[in-house]
């Protein structure tokens, strides 16, 4: 090989590393498709109670375990999420519990994005307690008569209390590009 010829291959090594340096960032900035349904783990930073939560006020929750679609990281643990109280029912006769429900909003991505999020399929566990006790005192006004219903309206509900530290699964509720 003479020595424009070895300098020739030199010079195209040196453009070709050149090149791949050069795309090398593009190809990693690729958008991801964080699918509908991806599962967020996320943890309630304080405890909150059917006393005295109000409608409208913001709950804080960080994201518990990061989140990766393949290799990359989309969501990093302690990430915020934006969440609210969207209804706070007060315990009522008849052994009704209170219930206590929260609006899932977003979750930022490691770009600082804003990702939508949702409770999804998951049943509140304060619902099917709701729900149980209804059916018991139904239960007692058809089982016991007038006087299994007149026992129900002194049989008050309880209020429900979620502790600091809980942790929820929510879900992305549509598809993004990353």
């Amino acid at each position: 090989m003479n020595t424009t010829s070895r300098s020739l291959y030199f010079k195209c090594i040196a453009a070709i590393l050149t090149f791949s340096l050069m795309f090398c960032p593009l190809l990693e900035a690729a958008s991801v498709l964080i699918p509908k349904g991806t599962l967020v783990r996320v943890r309630l930073g304080e405890s909150m109670s059917t006393r005295s939560a109000r409608e409208g006020q913001t709950v804080r929750f960080t994201v518990e375990t990061a989140v990766r679609i393949g290799t990359r990281k989309v969501i990093e643990k302690g990430a915020s999420v934006e969440a609210y109280v969207s209804e706070v029912r007060h315990p009522q006769r008849f052994g009704r519990n209170a219930s206590l429900k929260i609006k899932f909003i977003s979750v930022t991505s490691t770009k600082n994005k804003e990702i939508p999020i949702a409770i999804g399929e998951h049943a509140s566990k304060t619902n099917q307690q709701m729900g149980m006790a209804a059916g018991a005192a139904v239960g007692g006004a058809i089982i016991f008569g007038p006087l299994g219903l007149l026992g129900g309206l002194f049989v008050k509900g309880k209020n429900v209390v979620i502790p600091k530290g809980t942790i929820l699964n929510v879900e992305v509720s549509e598809d993004r590009l990353f």
